[in-house]
């Protein structure tokens, strides 16, 4: 009885904690299949399923997913670097003055225009140069490309 308790709370909990399924619930008895609660015979079901085509993604995420290469005159390359020293990493509405003629641009907006950070380098700050709690200080270096 234990058991049949502990698997019922696990499955439950299992299912509340997933993510949403994106898929249709297939249950087949004998020679019959519930699809989403409608029913086909196997034959049926068959077709349907090596007939099956998923539905295209729409324009937009396509476009977002796979942004357009760079032009034989835009940089393939480019680094990033904080302008001042930081205690930890900055946050996201920090810019970064980047090489390449890119400007200073937060990290979101190199993601949205293409770009891939492919390193982190922490440069630390001269000794002298301490946080008033004493905490060492670093300036920070963003390798990109597309």
């Amino acid at each position: 009885m234990r058991r049949i308790a502990f698997g019922s709370i696990l499955l439950l909990a299992l299912g509340a904690v997933s993510p949403p399924a994106m898929a249709v619930f297939v249950f087949r008895i004998g020679d019959i299949v519930y699809v989403d609660g409608k029913q086909y015979s196997w034959e049926e079901w068959k077709k349907i399923r090596d007939n099956y085509r998923p539905p295209a993604p729409p324009v937009a995420e396509v476009a977002a997913a796979n942004p357009a290469p760079p032009s034989a005159g835009q940089p393939r390359a480019a680094s990033c670097t904080t302008s001042i020293y930081h205690s930890e990493f900055p946050s996201d509405d920090e810019r970064f003055d980047c090489s390449a003629g890119l400007g200073a641009l937060t990290r979101e907006e190199l993601l949205r225009q293409g770009w891939k950070i492919d390193l982190v380098e922490k440069i630390p700050a001269p000794a002298e140069a301490r946080s008033p709690s004493g905490v060492p200080l670093f300036r920070y270096k963003l390798v990109i490309s597309r």
